[in-house]
């Protein structure tokens, strides 16, 4: 009788064991899936192809301290200011990445749009690409509250004249003088690293979500302006 009883409790202990072990691994499939589902959920997510518009509307005087009505009352040679214009992308799903990116300049005025330098920075934790999307173009005629869009898929051959007029368009983006240093002061890239290649398909691959600065400099005496509706990014990602 003892040692049926023996048997038993030993068959019992044993399907107690087995039951226990099963639980503990459906728990742990059950979790797996879960995480596996979010990952999924993220990677649709992200694989999705979407374009949004960020943008900075505050007014940038070239030079800083410029006297727009009438250059010859204050600088006409310097930064801008703000100088290292800002705009924070956050809205992205996580794990997107850059596919296309249009930058807009709302109402640039300028008397010589010639002498005015632009280099974008894309900052994302310890990663930073640059353009130089702007340089010697436009020449002495005067730009008047031009909306200029610069954008690598604009029309065939449409870059940014050298000797103006520049008028409210689609542009590539144009850096006539590759080889020239145009000297930005810190914050910016100095030459060492800034990019003179002005094309927005540099930052293709970059992640979505980031810091944008967009630095300007009139780099020549005798003339000012500005961008009286800031400036916008059209991102696209996925």
């Amino acid at each position: 009788m003892t040692n049926t009883r023996t048997a038993t409790r030993q068959k019992t202990n044993r399907y107690l064991g087995a039951l226990a072990a099963l639980v503990v691994m459906a728990i742990t499939l059950a979790l797996a899936a879960v995480m596996a589902m979010g990952v999924s959920a993220d990677n649709a997510e992200a694989a999705t192809s979407v374009t949004k518009t960020f943008s900075n509307p505050t007014e940038i005087r070239i030079p800083g301290a410029a006297v727009v009505d009438n250059c010859s009352a204050g600088p006409t040679q310097g930064t801008s200011f703000p100088y290292g214009n800002h705009i924070s992308v956050s809205s992205f799903a996580r794990g997107s990445r850059i596919q296309d990116v249009n930058l807009t300049l709302k109402g640039f005025t300028h008397t010589f749009p010639d002498d005015v330098d632009m280099v974008l920075v894309h900052t994302k934790g310890t990663s930073t690409r640059n353009r130089t999307i702007m340089s010697d173009v436009g020449g002495s005629t005067d730009v008047n509250g031009a909306n200029i869009t610069l954008d690598d898929e604009a029309r065939f051959n449409n870059f940014m004249p050298n000797d103006g007029p520049l008028v409210t368009d689609r542009y590539f983006p144009t850096n006539v003088n590759q080889a020239f240093d145009d000297n930005f002061p810190a914050p910016a890239p100095d030459n060492t690293t800034r990019n003179a290649d002005p094309k927005l398909s540099g930052f293709d691959g970059q992640k979505a979500n980031g810091s944008w600065d967009l630095y300007m400099r009139d780099d020549a005496g005798g003339d000012c302006g500005k961008i009286a509706g800031g400036f916008s990014l059209q991102i696209q990602a996925s």
